[in-house]
């Protein structure tokens, strides 16, 4: 199946998958860079009767080093030609991803020009103004169509709104509009069409949160059935509304379609604005009475031109004035991640740790390799897994004599150990479920109790089953001042869906906030140290009776 994709998108991601720069493309093919920044941007597309493609097709294919960047091609050429088996040059490859989404652009732009001359005003000065921008569209074959409209001075030049535009009054008929929007776009099935919303942190204060959940749901069922969601977040330093993002943000976040992005100066905009922008869909721009309010008022139009200048203005301020908040890590880049998770075990500072079962640290070595040899694997397998083990656990032991490190376990992971003798088994690439013996179980928790007793910083918590954060994330890393790290597992398997990094810092505060709330309703028997050793040493005894 192919997607239909603008010939900036392509050209975008092409230049990104070979790691060209604009200025270096343009300098290639003897153009100023200008104009090679308005194709990725989608402001100019290159007419039918000129060699730029056939110039940019030359040198993009020289430049490819290596499998990877083949194999990103490979999926670029799927995505917009539909055609996996046809045996072609790299070259010949990217000529038709450029003449696939250069005839895809023409088109659009040929249908918005349509549905404008349907729109405009019909009285004599219009029509007259109609036929000069008719000529002048036809003189100047590149450019977007859009902006021209919206730079005519002409004071009569205008375009009708559709019957379904209106204007929402009221925080909850606005909401309800937004939910309403998206319920209707989720039912179209799509190929990874964007919807971009924009939100400050004031919409997460307590009073308004419980009505975004509704919201939450709705973009969820988007995301469902095929969309992708690009999230920009006006971020302040109130650590109690970005607890609430991500509560807000963690189940949109397992999909891995969810984008989200923050402004990268806090006071950037006097006056805060939310959009929900839905692509050939509908907009909503909602306006609040003041800083700190709730937004009361809504601008709701469905008039494609009036989408596609929020789109516009969207795709404008996120390469400008904002930075991804979120780092996802493709299943082909695993070595990648395990690289960052190691390293940031390395870094000084306190440590909290969620997961759905022990962590690997806390099994000694001989086990680990002993688990490891058990399980028919490859020796790369093998061997890359004890290398990064080795790493973090050196790390692990060398951090927590200064720094205070917690663990928080799900309760059921001690009863599986014991009562089923089974531990999940984390590799680099894969989580594996392992049959223990008995005398493993026991040097297993013989370990966690010397680890506990040893080091005064070391602690561990158990929660239990209705608490609100278990089975939602498997395993979950925040380091102090530096880094979140986040994976995803769907149910019976065992290949992590989702693994992603935040290092922004106020989110990573936020992080540490909000294990510490999971902290404080982890009842006292639960994440005392002294009653954890005792119960462990307890498990321990009865175990030895049955050996």
């Amino acid at each position: 199946m192919t997607t239909n994709i603008k010939f900036g998108e392509c050209l975008r991601s092409l230049l990104s998958i070979l790691d060209i720069s604009i200025v270096k493309l343009s300098k290639v093919i003897n153009v100023d860079n200008s104009l090679v920044n308005r194709w990725v941007n989608e402001k100019r597309i290159p007419a039918y009767n000129t060699d730029y493609i056939e110039k940019i097709s030359e040198y993009t294919s020289s430049c490819i080093l290596n499998s990877f960047q083949i194999q990103y091609l490979d999926e670029l050429f799927l995505k917009v030609c539909g055609d996996s088996k046809t045996e072609i040059s790299p070259k010949e490859k990217i000529k038709r991803i450029l003449l696939q989404s250069q005839g895809y652009s023409l088109e659009c732009k040929k249908k918005i020009l349509n549905e404008n001359k349907t729109h405009l005003v019909c009285n004599k000065k219009v029509l007259k103004s109609i036929d000069n921008y008719q000529h002048y569209f036809k003189q100047n074959d590149n450019t977007n169509i859009n902006i021209d409209l919206l730079n005519t001075q002409d004071s009569n030049f205008s375009i009708n709104l559709s019957s379904e535009d209106k204007i929402v009054i009221g925080y909850k008929n606005v909401l309800a509009a937004s939910i309403s929007l998206l319920e209707d776009t989720s039912i179209k099935k799509c190929n990874n069409d964007v919807i971009y919303i924009s939100f400050n942190d004031n919409m997460f204060i307590p009073s308004y949160y419980n009505n975004l959940i509704s919201f939450r749901d709705a973009v969820l069922k988007a995301i469902n059935n095929g969309w992708s969601v690009l999230f920009l977040l006006k971020l302040s330093n109130n650590i109690t509304n970005i607890v609430n993002f991500i509560d807000f943000a963690r189940p949109l976040i397992n999909t891995g379609k969810f984008h989200p992005y923050y402004f990268k100066k806090y006071d950037l905009f006097s006056i805060y604005q939310e959009f929900t922008v839905i692509s050939e869909a509908g907009t909503l721009l909602g306006l609040p009475n003041d800083l700190h309010s709730e937004i009361e008022t809504a601008f709701y139009f469905r008039n494609k031109v009036a989408v596609n200048i929020f789109k516009d203005k969207f795709n404008s301020l996120i390469p400008k004035y904002t930075s991804v908040l979120v780092k996802y890590y493709k299943h082909n880049n695993l070595i990648d991640y395990s690289n960052f998770l190691t390293d940031q075990e390395d870094i000084i500072g306190n440590r909290i740790l969620y997961k759905h079962d022990l962590s690997i640290l806390l099994l000694p070595e001989n086990i680990y390799i002993k688990l490891l040899q058990r399980k028919n694997l490859k020796n790369n397998e093998i061997n890359t897994s004890l290398k990064f083990y080795k790493r973090r656990l050196k790390a692990f032991l060398s951090n927590i004599y200064n720094y205070k490190y917690t663990d928080i376990y799900h309760i059921d992971c001690i009863n599986n150990l014991i009562k089923h003798r089974k531990l999940y088994l984390y590799l680099y690439n894969k989580v594996l479920l392992i049959n223990l013996e008995l005398e493993d179980v026991i040097e297993i928790l013989k370990n966690i109790v010397t680890l506990l007793e040893k080091y005064d910083n070391y602690n561990i918590a158990f929660i239990s089953q209705n608490s609100n954060i278990a089975n939602s994330i498997f395993y979950c890393v925040v380091k102090e001042r530096n880094s979140v790290m986040l994976e995803t597992y769907e149910c019976s398997k065992y290949i992590p869906e989702v693994r992603l990094s935040i290092t922004e810092h106020t989110l990573v505060k936020a992080f540490e906030v909000y294990f510490d709330e999971i902290l404080d309703q982890v009842v006292p028997m639960n994440k005392d140290k002294n009653e954890i050793i005792n119960w462990m040493q307890y498990q321990i005894n009865l175990l030895k009776k049955h050996d």
